[in-house]
């Protein structure tokens, strides 16, 4: 079995990407056993591909792991404007990672982030933000060796 190869993700038509919106489900059931509050709407994941596909390479990029035809992991950020007030640069928002069970602790994870982090450098980002669940212990590690370190605690209280 070949190694996952990965995959930049330029055209909304991409084929690749019809296969993303079941792991994004897989990944927010993930989140949900880790504590995640929010729920995904109904076709959520429909919702959030198609919304994904309009900034593919203008202020968001996908990348995708790849694996004899089948997408077994991916990653997601955009660009964003800090607010003026605190400097008005350009961020990186890593959004979304994901990699099939049987793919994790094989480097896979590490790739599709470098790839990433690569076109935030690319696009002169001066920091790039990320969040994890609270309760996601090995998420939280993984960013830490990253270079990510914490800076703000979100809270939810239902109404």
């Amino acid at each position: 079995m070949n190694a996952p190869a990965i995959h930049i993700v330029i055209d909304g038509q991409d084929p690749l990407l019809e296969q993303v919106a079941d792991q994004f489900d897989a990944l927010h059931a993930s989140m949900g056993g880790h504590g995640m509050q929010a729920t995904l709407a109904p076709n959520g994941a429909r919702l959030w591909l198609d919304g994904t596909r309009r900034g593919l390479e203008r202020f968001g990029r996908m990348v995708l792991a790849v694996q004899d035809g089948r997408v077994v992991g991916f990653t997601y950020g955009v660009i964003k404007l800090a607010p003026e007030y605190l400097g008005g640069e350009l961020l990186g928002h890593w959004t979304h990672l994901y990699v099939e069970p049987e793919h994790r602790r094989s480097g896979v994870a590490h790739a599709l982030t470098a790839s990433l982090h690569q076109w935030f450098a690319e696009k002169a980002v001066k920091a790039t933000e990320c969040e994890v669940v609270h309760d996601n212990t090995l998420s939280q590690a993984f960013v830490r060796s990253l270079g990510y370190r914490p800076e703000l605690f979100r809270f939810r209280r239902p109404s």
